[in-house]
């Protein structure tokens, strides 16, 4: 961990280097203008959505991130931790079981925390946030606590994704077919279809998906001799899914937007690598279990969006479903041994409901109001099974006979069964549950422009409830309390196209209930709802005839109560998974953001984030006979110190019909400490290259990509797990989900 004086420094340099950068970046394109440069050079002006309303990137103040759909496309953006790696402060990794870790300046903890919140078309996703959605017109980060506009379960911000509309203008289509390394096999295809008059139209968008992966179970012997006779390939997925949507007028002033959308997921569950030494890393893509992790996973979903146009205001109804059935299949000993598995069957079913009024006037004042309503249902069946390892395959194990010895008789707590002699295994419940999780709301934001001031401010009043009920025991309990959320900024312009604000917003998670350990405790132990203040000073501005747009902005969080999940075993022998509220902290940081358009052919981007976080109050008790472990001065979880990144787009013609286009990407992920709040494992820095190259027709493009160009050994997450029966003599061993070694594919793309 850098000290305060050294991040000072730190700041201190990196700003003044940004700002000789962006005075060169100015001056050369001042002089790119004054040897011929066209208007044709201008960077274009990004449209978003992150107030509810269409408004540029420009006028919004906050800092906001937004990711083309070309983007998207020509760099194989598929997976969320890619999306992370373009956007600083952003710290997200594709959980396998549908629910990402993610934390936006260090807000929002990972596992089975939200945090963040994920949108679909402005629908909030709980259940599938891990899916691919295709045919993306852009996607928005929100950073910082997004209470007063989108509510609970956004207090570190939001994650936007966009998808493009139906056209009534005309027919066009897109089919892109992708393969490579790691058997990597991938087919997607969208068409737009107009439908006659009034300006009906349907979009549709699928996709089959299918890769080996890149971690490998080599199904070693065990003690008895026997192999696992798993597929080696541990990490192979196939998904598979579609969306369809349609558009048009139902009358001069009402339109319609209906949407529709299934997807299935077949690979791992949560594959973590298992490795021992906490301070020397070795990153193995090795993963020996006796059977591979799975998860299967199935979600329907639809939305419908009727919007009146009225006389100085629209009012917008949107309404949604998201149904989803996984499976998910745990090795959790991460052994070669048949020591214990977790099944985990769970469905969940969300609804939400918004209605908002939102003026359209040319005057001083905009505003938008609104309700909101929403319902998630979970109900979960997870059962443990224990084998007694001297039976399994029909051979004794005369080595692990102390350990089901010690089982048997009790040694290991009262909730371990004791085995009969006929049975290889038992099944015993793990989370046998009922969540009902709501909120009611009723929110408001208005803006008030004075010559060169914009002054703004807005409220969200909201209701959340969580009912609980653990079957196992018959225990139920509930939780509800309502959470005012104001934000107030202020902007002033200094040019046309430059200004500085300031912004102070709040945000929340609900609290909840622990339902169970892994061993099927029935104790509703509750946590509390936890809370961030974000206190944010900036700069937004366009120079050069628009080829030079950067943004900056610091910040400063005041986190309570937060929410840290936690995996232990205690003294009793009893493994246990909770969330709990640790304590408060406060972090501070900075974001840069900078892109020049040096002519019509070259584009360059630079972007940079620093984070400081300190626990102000925090203390543990992990019941393991250590005592209460006081954090106070120490780093919170998955804070990434400091992290930048870069990106070159270059374009040339080669002649009247093809051009050449090579892009490059790089990513710098700063050190952070792992999940576990005490005693952290540090996940070191680590450093990305991308790049694509190819050639584009008028409605063809033939690329070559390649993923982690110097094949770095990283994780997207770490932290300490409780090694079960200590069978190589290790308390805790480190669990890491490995990320993307390199990787070389191609894809064509055809356009009509």
């Amino acid at each position: 961990m850098i000290g305060r004086e050294e991040s000072r420094l730190a700041v201190s340099a990196v700003g003044s280097a940004m700002i000789a950068l962006f005075s060169v970046s100015v001056a050369s394109a001042q002089e790119a203008e004054g040897e011929g440069a066209s208007a044709s050079d201008a960077l274009e002006v990004v449209i978003v959505t992150a107030r509810k309303r269409e408004e540029s990137l420009l006028e919004i103040p906050e800092s906001v991130a937004a990711i083309s759909g070309a983007d998207i496309d020509r760099q194989n953006l598929k997976g969320l931790e890619q999306i992370g790696f373009q956007v600083p402060n952003l710290n997200l990794s594709m959980r396998l079981d549908g629910f990402p870790n993610v934390s936006i300046r260090g807000l929002g903890s990972f596992g089975n925390t939200q945090g963040v919140g994920f949108y679909l078309d402005d629908t909030q996703i709980f259940s599938d946030a891990s899916s691919r959605f295709g045919d993306l017109e852009r996607v928005e980060v929100l950073k910082g606590p997004q209470g007063t506009l989108y509510g609970g379960s956004n207090i570190g911000g939001a994650v936007k994704f966009v998808s493009a509309r139906p056209d009534s203008e005309g027919m066009s289509g897109r089919v892109k077919l992708l393969g490579g390394e790691q058997g990597t096999l991938d087919a997607e295809a969208s068409v737009n279809l107009p439908l006659g008059d009034g300006g009906w139209a349907v979009r549709a968008f699928v996709f089959s998906a299918s890769d080996d992966g890149y971690l490998v179970n080599r199904n070693p012997p065990r003690v008895n001799g026997m192999r696992s006779d798993n597929p080696t390939d541990v990490g192979a997925v196939e998904e598979s899914g579609g969306r369809v949507s349609i558009a048009g007028q139902l009358s001069d002033r009402l339109s319609l937007y209906a949407a529709f959308r299934a997807n299935q997921y077949e690979g791992p569950n949560n594959t973590w690598v298992r490795e021992v030494d906490p301070n020397n890393l070795e990153h193995p893509n090795i993963v020996d279990t006796t059977m591979n992790a799975k998860h299967d996973r199935e979600t329907k979903a639809g939305l419908v969006e009727l919007n009146l146009e009225l006389d100085g205001m629209d009012v917008l109804w949107l309404s949604s479903f998201t149904d989803t059935f996984s499976s998910r299949y745990s090795d959790l000993d991460i052994r070669e041994e048949y020591l214990f598995d977790l099944l985990r069957p769970e469905d969940m079913e969300v609804v939400t409901h918004e209605l908002r009024f939102t003026s359209t006037g040319e005057g001083p004042l905009q505003w938008l109001a609104g309700v909101y309503q929403s319902n998630f249902d979970e109900v979960m069946n997870a059962y443990i099974t224990w084998f007694d390892s001297r039976f399994v395959g029909d051979e004794i194990d005369g080595v692990l006979g102390c350990v089901v010895g010690q089982l048997c008789s009790g040694v290991w707590a009262g909730e371990i069964p004791t085995f009969a002699e006929e049975r290889q295994s038992i099944d015993t419940p793990a989370e046998l549950r009922n969540r009902d999780k709501s909120h009611l709301a009723a929110f408001a934001n208005m803006t008030y422009e004075l010559d060169d001031w914009e002054l703004g401010a807005g409220l969200r009043v909201d209701k959340w409830k969580n009912e609980s009920l653990n079957r196992d025991g018959g225990i139920s309990d509930q939780h509800e309390d309502t959470e005012v959320l104001p934000r107030f900024s202020v902007t002033r312009w200094v040019a046309e196209n430059a200004m500085f604000y300031g912004l102070i917003s709040w945000g929340y998670e609900p609290g909840g209930f622990n339902l169970a350990s892994f061993q099927g405790e029935d104790g509703l132990i509750p946590f509390g709802r936890e809370e961030a203040v974000n206190y944010e000073v900036g700069w937004k501005g366009r120079s050069a005839d628009g080829r030079v747009s950067g943004a900056l902005s610091a910040f400063f969080i005041d986190y309570e109560g937060r929410q840290i999940e936690y995996h232990i075993v205690q003294e009793d022998g009893d493994p246990v998974e909770g969330i709990t509220n640790f304590g408060d902290s406060e972090q501070y940081g900075f974001e840069l953001d900078i892109s020049w358009q040096v002519s019509d052919a070259l584009r360059l981007t630079f972007v940079a984030g620093m984070i400081e976080a300190e626990w102000i109050q925090a203390s543990f008790d992990p019941g393991d006979g250590s005592g209460v472990q006081d954090l106070t001065g120490g780093t919170p979880p998955v804070v990434p110190e400091f992290s930048w990144g870069g990106s070159a787009d270059y374009r040339r013609p080669i002649n009247d019909r093809v051009q050449f286009m090579a892009a490059a990407q790089v990513s710098r992920n700063g050190e952070y400490q792992g999940l576990q709040a005490w005693n952290p494992v540090t996940n070191p820095a680590f450093m990305v290259f991308n790049g694509q190259v190819g050639f584009l027709w008028e409605n063809m493009e033939l690329m070559l990509h390649v993923e982690n160009l110097f094949d770095e050994r990283y994780y997207n997450d770490v932290q300490h797990f409780p090694n079960f029966y200590g069978l190589d003599g290790y308390e805790n061993i480190v669990i890491g989900t490995l990320g993307q070694p390199r990787l070389v594919t191609a894809s064509l793309s055809y356009r009509f």
